[in-house]
């Protein structure tokens, strides 16, 4: 008797503690959604037909966005698309135009008059433009924001990006309005 007693007292533990590891688990992955969601970062994929209206082009290109609490980190990539005049963010939802946000890259020879008074924020870290491509990343903060969210906070454009009415917009020589463009979407992989 004493035997199968200490079995159901092993056995009673050992439920004991897989009840707890099955918490613990439970309790980690809440804290770690929340982090992530505290942090996110967001992925725009570009393409013509994205464009109001669409443009036809062989170009494409990604745009990432990770989030800290001070900042924005950018890193664009663009494949064969025309010469680059300016990448920027607009406010607006699918098949619509909306008002720049924030500019992340401006041209230094602008060949372009369409293009006015679009201040380049301060912080590319690194351009790359060839005949066929374009790269750029740096960071943006609350200080470089314009239009509707002039003044506001890295917060207040996170808070834009997820209602998923931000967009990036490419605009080239041969394409004032824009060559490329792809709504911020929060990266769900």
């Amino acid at each position: 008797m004493a035997q199968y007693q200490n079995m159901n007292n092993i056995l009673f533990a050992y439920c004991i503690s897989i009840f707890i590891f099955i918490y613990l688990m439970s309790v980690i992955d809440q804290y770690g959604s929340a982090y992530a969601q505290v942090n996110p970062d967001f992925i725009a994929t570009l393409s013509g037909k994205e464009v109001v209206p669409p443009v036809k082009t062989t170009g494409t290109g990604e745009a990432h966005f990770v989030i800290s609490n001070n900042s924005i980190y950018y890193q664009i990539n663009v494949s064969n698309a025309g010469k680059i005049i300016s990448v920027q963010i607009h406010g607006g939802a699918v098949g619509t135009n909306g008002d720049v946000l924030v500019t992340l890259f401006k041209s230094k020879d602008n060949g372009t008059n369409s293009i006015k008074n679009i201040p380049k924020i301060s912080d590319n870290s690194s351009i790359t433009q060839r005949s066929s491509s374009f790269s750029a990343n740096g960071n943006f903060d609350g200080s470089d924001l314009i239009g509707s969210l002039n003044g506001k906070t890295v917060k207040d454009i996170v808070l834009v990006m997820h209602s998923d009415e931000m967009y990036v917009n490419v605009i080239t020589e041969n394409h004032p309005d824009g060559e490329l463009r792809g709504q911020i979407l929060e990266n769900e992989g």
